[in-house]
């Protein structure tokens, strides 16, 4: 990336002061292209904050042709008016659940949109959930308890996946998750697998969301969880631009709710450094903290490949699936090399593996 690319830098100008930042840089706008790039980044939201925020009522009204400041306009309004469905439908899910003898933990969506300065604006296509008995917190069958009341209720559960369940809701989709992470055949990610429901586990479920039957995690597992979701997102189909916003929001408004000396020895533990120190260092970047030049090579790299976009994979199940999953970790290996504690070739080995001998992985 040309670190004066005027579109990108308009867009990290914009994001910065609309995450409640300072940014001196002086943007010149290319409105359209600005709002293509901010919404394939997945922060269009918030990039407008910064616009309203940054000029008064005159320029506001001159400064951006109609046409642009009407499309910024729809898709704030719109992000607004999914957040309130996602939050009404998430909560009747969350009553089912409760009805049935279950909590429902909310993995990232309101958890992380809470820490940020309009948590309606972090926009989300999905719920993500964890569920544990009320009455026997270690019944590892809770998941497909809830899978069959959502069947009960008339609503068709994809099994397909051995990581979550998926269905749909009217304008929610919904993972329901097995498992925390995909561990299958990772010895990293099966001790975190282990320590995260442990956490989840161990709660004592009082920690609701406004007046809902929707719990947060404890926060150590909140942020443990961001960091791997964050890195395999990195590895296997590149990060956007708001996975690395999600944590510098999430780390700073909860930077007195975590022991950061436990936390840094779980990262080391669970095999994150190399991934994390570089994952930090350009969150400081992002919200303008440090200049793009004070980035390492390997850090730059990292930033570079969030312009490019994503290159999903898991749009496709099966076999042909698979084969995009090998395709995009060979395409990866540079991010092994700098950002990994294991090798490309390792990581090829445990997908291998993983879906021929262990089709069904288990903790307990």
């Amino acid at each position: 990336m040309d670190n004066k690319n005027n579109t990108q830098e308009t867009v990290l100008h914009f994001l910065r002061i609309g995450l409640g930042e300072k940014d001196v840089y002086n943007a010149e706008h290319g409105w359209e292209k600005v709002y293509d790039e901010a919404a394939q980044l997945g922060v269009s939201p918030f990039v407008f904050d910064g616009y309203v925020k940054k000029y008064d009522a005159r320029e506001l009204v001159s400064e951006m042709p109609v046409a642009e400041k009407m499309k910024w306009i729809a898709t704030v309004f719109n992000s607004e008016a999914l957040s309130a469905t996602h939050e009404t439908t998430a909560n009747d899910l969350a009553h089912i659940f409760a009805e049935g003898g279950l909590r429902t933990y909310v993995l990232k969506g309101y958890v992380i949109a809470e820490c940020y300065p309009q948590p309606k604006h972090r926009q989300s296509v999905d719920l993500d959930c964890f569920l544990v008995s009320a009455e026997d917190q270690n019944n590892f069958d809770s998941w497909e308890k809830g899978n069959l009341l959502i069947e009960k209720h008339g609503f068709s559960v994809a099994r397909d996946f051995y990581k979550n369940s998926t269905f749909h809701l009217p304008q929610l989709m919904v993972e329901n998750h097995k498992f925390l992470t995909p561990f299958r055949g990772n010895k990293y990610l099966t001790k975190l697998e282990a320590f995260l429901q442990g956490l989840i586990r161990a709660d004592e479920g009082k920690d609701k969301i406004d007046d809902t039957e929707l719990l947060r995690p404890p926060v150590m597992a909140s942020a443990l969880f961001l960091v791997e979701h964050s890195f395999s997102h990195f590895l296997h189909e590149g990060l956007n631009l708001r996975h690395i916003t999600d944590w510098m929001m999430f780390s700073r408004y909860h930077k007195d709710d975590i022991s950061w000396p436990q936390f840094e020895s779980y990262i080391d533990e669970f095999g994150f450094r190399r991934f994390y120190d570089a994952y930090v260092h350009v969150g400081k970047y992002v919200l303008g903290d440090i200049p793009f030049e004070q980035l390492t090579a390997p850090e730059q790299r990292m930033m570079n490949s969030v312009w490019e976009g994503l290159d999903l994979h898991d749009t496709v199940r099966g076999f042909r699936g698979k084969l995009n999953l090998v395709g995009n970790t060979f395409r990866a290996r540079w991010k092994y090399k700098y950002f990994s504690p294991i090798s490309m070739i390792h990581a090829l080995w445990i997908q291998v593996k993983g879906f021929l001998f262990i089709k069904q992985p288990k903790l307990n």
